[in-house]
């Protein structure tokens, strides 16, 4: 028993109904080819039914569609996030988006956005784009957490927006943005060690690759399998820097819980990956 152990889901997706999460979810199954069983479905019942199984306090949603959907993606984040305070909005973008991109941002800010996801993979644009830069710019000057898909999807690989090196250079450009990179940049540890080293705003979230999930482990090639490998990196980067997260409904959240709080690390160590980084890191203020 860890005492006043705040749990951070730091990296979730929720739908807006049940019949949305089931479309949205076989068509990505279908496109990243992933034959292993989503844990859920991730519309808002769901969710909420899995973190209380698994006494989450908290989780991120980390949203994004095509520029089409954007807005009203966006806005519906926003809206069940005000309404369920255990759930924390992130917001996305896109470059051909016809909006002006920075203000509208500064009103989802106003409206309790506490950063952006992009999933350039998915979305399909080079994360360098410089009609980003003014959201970039802003999220360095507030501290607000840009959070990156970084790696492949399910082994499937559609494109290079998504790997490291599209991301470096936006890194490098704004020094003072924080910056997450999911699934611990694709596994490689070799990676994660030079960019801890490199660059002061990186953070790393756990999801798929220090996973709990069976399914996963057994066909995700770039999963982390022995705890020995995951302690030794956590003690390289540094406890501060790793975010506990999910990718839930394509991770488990009960699962990779179980599998962290067996991990052989100190309570402190513990007690920041499993919520106190994403506390600070998106702004959560404990309800009560």
């Amino acid at each position: 028993m860890i005492e006043d152990l705040i749990i951070v889901d730091g990296h979730v997706h929720s739908f807006q109904n049940r019949e949305t999460a089931n479309k949205v979810i076989e068509a990505f199954n279908r496109v990243y080819t992933i034959e292993f069983e989503n844990p859920g479905t991730s519309d808002i019942e769901d969710l909420q039914q899995e973190m209380r199984k698994s006494a989450i306090d908290y989780a991120v949603l980390a949203n994004f569609t095509t520029p089409r959907h954007l807005i009203n993606n966006n806005n519906w984040t926003l809206e069940v996030c005000s309404r369920e305070k255990s759930l924390i909005p992130l917001i996305s973008f896109h470059p051909d988006m016809e909006e002006n991109m920075e203000e509208l941002f500064m009103d989802y800010i106003k409206r309790g956005a506490r950063g952006i996801k992009l999933h350039p993979m998915a979305q399909g644009f080079h994360p360098n784009n410089v009609k980003l830069y003014g959201l970039y710019g802003i999220c360095a000057e507030l501290k607000l957490p840009v959070v990156f898909h970084c790696g492949r999807v399910a082994n499937a690989r559609l494109n290079e927006f998504s790997d490291l090196e599209a991301i470096l250079p936006v890194m490098e450009r704004f020094p003072d943005m924080p910056v997450v990179l999911t699934h611990m940049v694709d596994g490689n540890v070799k990676d994660v060690l030079k960019v801890a080293k490199d660059f002061e705003n990186a953070y790393f979230d756990t999801s798929i690759v220090v996973t709990g999930y069976s399914q996963i482990a057994s066909t995700n090639e770039p999963s982390w399998l022995e705890d020995d490998m995951v302690i030794d990196v956590f003690n390289q980067v540094g406890a501060e820097r790793i975010i506990f997260g999910s990718d839930y409904p394509w991770g488990s959240m009960y699962d990779d819980l179980i599998r962290m709080k067996n991990i052989n690390i100190s309570k402190d160590k513990l007690k920041a990956i499993l919520g106190g980084n994403a506390m600070k890191l998106f702004s959560i203020k404990k309800e009560g």
